[in-house]
């Protein structure tokens, strides 16, 4: 399948790698100091958690020209990135079906706008990879876990569109994940981040500085659970399900998973290093969410406290 990747940081080059050692025919879009990294040293990543490195030597462009013919073209940029780029990638006559890969609480009011200014009629998912890391002196160090994990789904379920996804991740150990709803999704991960970069904007980036101040943990879950009492009040489902009573079933236990996150270096790489080193993305899903919440008309006390920690960046 010949896929094309665009966007070459942490995210889009562990799903590169990925789609690359499946046979496909990959091409990254990358730009200014990527793309000469790239280029030189080819696609260098730490897989952390793995203990190995591997360099891939992929096709490298620059932009997605209209007339390039792909199968699939995975979008993975950061959030306020996002709205820049759409325009060259729906101007795209070559590429039919597009998956978005990132935060996103506005799925629907972005593939209505893919749709409005596309020259062809295109298919448009939405997908969240579970990694994280960051970059530094040319190669990823990525966390992931297995071979890497995704959620996804299409606004329209198209089980076609789902099936050619499948395809090109067949001969791999990638999981996907397929939502039912994955603008509500989407919704609902942002309800539950965005309270943990409160905290990274708290803390400087060293969430160790709270790792055991329960109090300070506490206040984390209410914030999230402010949060998607928000999403409930808005007219969206909790997804998954299984999650609409997992902060008062299993708080104990979250309590205990951000204290080990935030005391590891899984927090640093999971959470704050994407935290402070984007800080523009992290401000546009937290004004997206704000619009949610005006949506919502509802009382949010504990966000409303945390959420003063975003103007320290």
């Amino acid at each position: 399948m010949n896929i094309l990747v665009y966007g070459a940081g942490v995210l889009g080059s562990l799903l590169a790698h990925v789609l690359y050692h499946e046979g496909n025919k990959v091409t990254l879009v990358a730009r200014g100091n990527r793309l000469a990294e790239l280029r030189e040293h080819g696609l260098v990543i730490r897989h952390y958690l793995q203990f190995q490195t591997t360099i891939d030597h992929i096709p490298v462009v620059e932009r997605m020209e209209p007339d390039d013919e792909y199968d699939l073209c995975f979008v993975v940029m950061q959030r306020q990135q996002l709205d820049a780029i759409l325009p060259e990638v729906s101007a795209s006559t070559g590429c039919h079906d597009l998956v978005l890969v990132g935060n996103n609480p506005t799925a629907v009011e972005t593939a209505d706008w893919i749709q409005k200014n596309s020259p062809v009629e295109k298919r448009v998912a939405f997908g969240f990879q579970s990694s994280g890391g960051r970059r530094e002196k040319g190669r990823v160090i990525s966390i992931h876990k297995g071979a890497g994990y995704m959620t996804l789904g299409n606004l329209e379920k198209d089980r076609d569109f789902d099936q050619k996804i499948r395809q090109a991740f067949s001969g791999t150990k990638y999981h996907l994940e397929f939502s039912e709803d994955m603008d509500a999704w989407l919704k609902c991960h942002a309800a539950f981040v965005i309270p943990i970069v409160f905290a990274c904007y708290y803390t400087d980036g060293d969430l160790r500085r709270v790792a055991w101040n329960s109090r300070f943990i506490n206040r984390i879950i209410d914030a999230i659970d402010d949060a998607y009492r928000v999403v409930k009040a808005a007219g969206y489902p909790i997804m998954p399900p299984e999650d609409d009573d997992f902060l008062s079933r299993d708080r104990s236990k979250i309590s205990w998973m951000l204290k080990l996150m935030a005391a590891t270096p899984i927090g640093k790489l999971a959470a704050s290093d994407h935290a402070m080193s984007a800080p523009a993305e992290m401000h546009r899903l937290y004004d997206d969410f704000c619009l949610l919440k005006q949506k919502a008309g509802i009382e949010t006390p504990a966000w409303d406290e945390m959420s003063g920690y975003m103007q320290k960046y």
